[in-house]
């Protein structure tokens, strides 16, 4: 199709072409057919044609129209829609073009790309378990001037708008979805992988009236330094403050201390939330809130809710105890504290999820609602009991793994000696590289590395080796000048020589730069007397 036969419309096929949505050849098709039939249309009216096709969406033409079409096809993400701003940046809800399924796909600006190394490995973690409570994080890349996550899109309503809209939750209610996100924190704990941003916004009911945790992956990026995070300043900063209401004390003294204990006390929030219908310290400024964290208990439950059980009440102030120590051990534990809580399943709002094949939910077997029986240790495995715990999950959790094996355990092993003279040399960090990426896929074990002694390595003759002076063999100044000054006539070493280059070099670039001053100054004087 020639620009000339376009019309009106010429600019507007111009972006989309530009945006790659559409291939080159079903679009002109699609325009040209349109045009035959209504030669003298607008922009607006191909727009809303293509939106009746299917061909783009509301959103997608929406965005042209406005000359947006840059940023519309990320990687291999196309967006469809926005579905949401977060205080990181916008979420959309996009399609893949590898598998076709929907995704959340979260858009930062752009940092640096090692940023988006540090930030795959965070994935490669979600790849190794699956849990119906927890949404992993799947992707990450860059396109054009953007950084982009993503994650499986989850259908539901947020806890927050359930409880906005309809007011608090039935007690067996809310320990029904705080057992299904415990469950999904304490296998996410087990893989070394925590929250960090548990709030009620970032819990989805589900359709199923299963609880799934949204923005897994987001808290381990906040705590990255910050030359090394994917996320900038303001949107750190942003997070930071958004998240305020569930934070845990440690967190607020130190923002990059975030944990599966902080994570504990961020769910007795949400939990604090659900039964009450407000959060702990609703009232007061950024800062009299952090206080409140710090020093402060919120109202008891019982006045707020008088048909909590007293119990379940002391376990939510349980988890939010002022220090880690003070908490449950671990979230399976507080799984079973609240599973008296459940009360007759059978009349659960809104049901019960569907689980395992031929298990029970709520019976002292192990079966818990959205989880599978405990000692089923598969890629769904989703509650082991700790003494069914594998080797590798007792490990994370700080326990004595039931078959260690030495060579695997990445402990420094006892090193000579070194005097206070040696220089580590770039080798002896653990830098991390390519080879880390490579090497971390998420396995619990790793092959066994051994440092080369120093002494070992060959010694370059590098020019500071050669000019110092020599510690280990002193010798007196004199023995050394007398060879230079009866030998005049012998080559001088490379070294010398390329350090004599080196100094010329750098004297002439300096003589340069000092005549191109002095002309600028003595053309500025000019100018001006020319002027007078």
């Amino acid at each position: 199709m020639v620009t000339s036969d376009l019309g009106a419309c010429e600019w507007f096929v111009w972006d989309l072409r530009r945006s790659g949505l559409i291939d080159r050849g079903p679009l002109d098709q699609i325009v040209s057919e349109f045009l035959r039939r209504n030669p003298r249309a607008e922009a607006p009216a191909l727009a809303e044609f293509l939106v009746d096709q299917g061909t783009l969406t509301a959103f997608q033409a929406e965005r042209i129209l406005n000359g947006k079409s840059q940023g519309l096809v990320l990687g291999p993400y196309v967006l469809l829609d926005a579905i949401g701003a977060g205080s990181m940046g916008q979420v959309y809800k996009a399609t893949s073009k590898n598998d076709n399924n929907l995704y959340a796909v979260k858009v930062l600006p752009r940092r640096s790309m090692w940023n988006v190394r540090l930030a795959r490995r965070q994935v490669r973690s979600f790849s190794t378990f699956s849990h119906p409570a927890v949404v992993p994080f799947v992707d990450v890349g860059t396109a054009g001037g953007l950084h982009y996550l993503a994650w499986p899109l989850a259908e539901g309503h947020t806890l927050e708008s359930i409880v906005q809209q309809q007011g608090k939750l039935e007690p067996n209610l809310a320990a029904m979805y705080a057992v299904q996100v415990a469950q999904g924190l304490t296998l996410a704990h087990q893989n070394n992988l925590f929250h960090g941003l548990v709030k009620p916004s970032n819990i989805m009911i589900g359709p199923d009236n299963q609880a799934r945790i949204l923005d897994f992956g987001i808290g381990s990026l906040l705590v990255e330094n910050e030359g090394e995070s994917l996320v900038d300043t303001m949107s750190t900063a942003n997070t930071l403050t958004s998240g305020l209401d569930c934070a845990s004390p440690e967190s607020i003294m130190e923002p990059t201390n975030r944990t599966p204990a902080g994570d504990q006390y961020s769910l007795g929030c949400v939990l604090y939330y659900a039964l009450t219908g407000r959060v702990p310290f609703p009232e007061g400024s950024a800062v009299e809130k952090m206080m409140a964290h710090q020093t402060k208990t919120p109202m008891p439950i019982v006045e707020l809710a008088p048909d909590v059980p007293a119990g379940l009440a002391d376990v939510v102030m349980r988890l939010m105890a002022k220090t880690a120590e003070e908490r449950f051990t671990g979230c399976d534990e507080l799984v079973e504290a609240l599973e008296p809580f459940l009360g007759d399943l059978s009349r659960m709002p809104g049901g019960v999820p569907n689980t395992h094949s031929g298990a029970r939910p709520g019976l002292s077997s192990g079966a818990r609602p959205g989880l599978a029986p405990r000692s089923n240790h598969g890629t769904k495995v989703t509650l082991p009991t700790r003494s069914g715990t594998t080797g590798a999950a007792a490990a994370d959790r700080g326990r004595p793994s039931p078959a260690p094996a030495a060579p695997n355990v990445r402990t420094p092993n006892p090193q000579p000696a070194r005097g206070p003279s040696a220089v580590p040399s770039r080798a002896s960090f653990q830098l991390p590289g390519l080879a880390d990426e490579v090497a971390d896929t998420g396995s619990t074990a790793r092959a066994p590395t051994t440092e080369t002694p120093r002494a070992a390595l060959p010694k370059l003759p590098t020019r500071g080796a050669t000019t110092g002076k020599p510690a280990a063999q002193p010798k007196s100044p004199a023995p050394q000048l007398e060879p230079v000054e009866e030998h005049e006539g012998e080559e001088a070493p490379a070294w010398a020589t390329e350090a004599g280059e080196e100094k010329k070099a750098n004297t002439g670039v300096i003589i340069i730069a000092v005549v191109a001053i002095v002309l600028m100054v003595a053309a500025y004087f000019g100018a001006t007397m020319l002027m007078k």
